[in-house]
């Protein structure tokens, strides 16, 4: 397809739109537990609830709709994403806050699940790996100018503005898939039982149980990273937007490089390197995170270490799946954000009986499980290949 870089950047725009919506939580985290009178480590279980409601209803949706034109169900996905906006700005009380997470996370992974997809079904086959990492790319933008902005325009309008404005910016990438991407036919309906037989592979639980503890350490400090650089490192609203607006340049620079190094360093060497650099940023995290420039040297390099693993990450995922894109794609989603919640509940559990400080030794000593895993997989599928 002569064009497909240009409906892969349409696709990366309604993924930062998207991306938004789970990533500006953890900016206004203690805001929404002030506004809602709960506690940080409960407002925190909303970033739970996004994820659980992602990794649960993601793959179940997208067998369900495996039938549908691409085009017109991520369409669908982002006018439910529009009405879980308007649900989070009328919000009376945290249940009702809870539920329109829900319904964010659920359109957001089916958006996300079938624009992975269809990068991965339009672009050459050298070029897949910078394919899905502009996708994530666009993920990753939501961190440079959603997270940061949104942190402001709720310090000084309030946290229910923000999904307000989430919610009409929604309409540009909605205009821009119904005018630029072509009708795609969904696949023939397999059943949901069949879709997990592929789990009987032992490298691709290995490779998923490497998705889910990368992600599981590296929420349980993202979703407190806020609070955490108001304790340790005394910094105001303004100051940790400046310090989240440089964690979302490097996300970008990590995604990018992810991508890339994939397509040209091999898939292996990136992974592990990457995940070996999140391992030791966030183990130097609590110790260097109490100065601003000390925070902004070590969550530099923890979301260049995270953000390049994950595009790698998921191409892996795609090559030892090369007939089950989707579904491979559906799982690890549903990994990462069963990652996602297991590591804002476990962060809540640490931040309440230890202290914020030690969300980094936590997180790294998941993350290095995460490692054990994607060396295991990699290792499996070298002597796979030999045998054959």
């Amino acid at each position: 397809m002569k064009n497909y870089k240009w409906i892969i950047y349409l696709l990366a725009l309604g993924a930062t739109v998207v991306g938004t919506a789970e990533s500006i939580i953890t900016g206004i985290l203690d805001m929404v537990a002030t506004d809602i009178n709960v506690s940080i480590g409960l407002a925190g279980q909303l970033v739970a609830m996004y994820s659980i409601a992602y990794a649960v209803g993601t793959p179940i949706l997208i067998a369900i709709t495996s039938k549908i034109d691409r085009k017109k169900l991520l369409f669908i996905a982002l006018l439910i994403f529009i009405i879980g906006n308007v649900i989070a700005v009328l919000s009376p009380n945290f249940t009702i806050l809870m539920i329109s997470r829900a319904i964010l996370g659920v359109s957001a992974g089916v958006f996300a699940v079938v624009a992975l997809g269809i990068a991965a079904q339009i672009a050459p086959p050298e070029k897949r790996g910078s394919a899905i990492g502009t996708i994530l790319m666009g993920t990753s933008l939501a961190l440079v100018v959603g997270l940061p902005l949104g942190t402001l325009i709720g310090e000084y309008i309030g946290w229910r503005w923000i999904f307000a404005i989430l919610g009409i910016i929604t309409f540009i990438p909605i205009i821009a898939i119904v005018k630029a991407i072509p009708k795609m036919s969904g696949q023939e309906t397999i059943p949901l039982s069949k879709q997990l037989a592929i789990l009987k592979d032992f490298k691709v639980i290995s490779g998923l149980l490497a998705s889910l503890f990368f992600i599981t350490g590296y929420s349980v400090v993202s979703t407190y990273i806020a609070p955490l650089l108001r304790e340790n490192a005394g910094l105001n609203s303004n100051t940790i937007s400046l310090v989240l607006l440089g964690m979302g340049l490097m996300a970008v620079v990590g995604a990018r490089v992810g991508g890339y190094g994939a397509d040209k360093w091999g898939i292996a060497p990136t992974l592990i390197v990457s995940l070996l650099i999140h391992v030791i940023a966030l183990f130097f995290l609590p110790l260097a995170a109490v100065t601003f420039v000390g925070a902004m040297f070590i969550l530099a390099l923890w979301m260049l270490g995270a953000w390049t693993t994950a595009p790698a990450q998921q191409f892996y995922l795609v090559t030892i799946a090369p007939k089950s894109t989707e579904i491979i794609l559906s799982l690890n989603s549903s990994a990462f954000h069963l990652g996602v919640a297991l590591g804002a509940a476990l962060g809540g559990v640490v931040v309440e009986q230890l202290s914020l400080s030690s969300i980094g030794w936590i997180g790294s000593l998941i993350v290095i499980l995460a490692t054990v895993f994607a060396v295991i997989s990699i290792l499996m599928g070298k002597k796979k290949s030999r045998s054959l």
